[in-house]
């Protein structure tokens, strides 16, 4: 059990700080009332071209928690990811996260919702 973690951990790291890009669609800006389901699909779709099973990448809750324990922090994982600005990938995951209003002054979801049911 350790190695499986230790090996979904070591790929998760390699290939989210990798420069190649992916085909996955983007989130639609924060501010749309798609946004949630948007950001969802592309995390999901970035989490499995990562080379990680599919498996481990359904649930965006747990795809954060991971990016944490690798990176420490979001701002980290933000800065060391290629397929984004580092401050669109903290908006939307703030937006994710959070809800509220984005770093532009937008309002998250369109009505400032928080996308995720995990208490953060």
């Amino acid at each position: 059990m350790i190695k499986k973690i230790c090996l979904a951990a070591t790929t998760y790291f390699l290939a989210f700080s990798t420069f190649a890009f992916s085909s996955c669609p983007k989130a639609e800006v924060t501010n749309s009332p798609r946004f949630c389901e948007s950001f969802k699909t592309a995390a999901r779709c970035y989490c499995t071209s990562s080379g990680l099973p599919a498996g481990l990448c359904q649930n965006v809750d747990e795809i954060y928690l991971r990016m944490v324990v690798i990176y420490s922090t979001l701002e980290n994982a933000c800065r060391s990811q290629k397929y984004t600005s580092q401050q669109d990938c903290l908006d939307n995951w703030r937006c994710y996260l959070y809800g509220g209003m984005d770093s532009q002054s937008r309002i998250c979801s369109s009505n400032g919702s928080r996308c995720t049911t995990m208490n953060v």
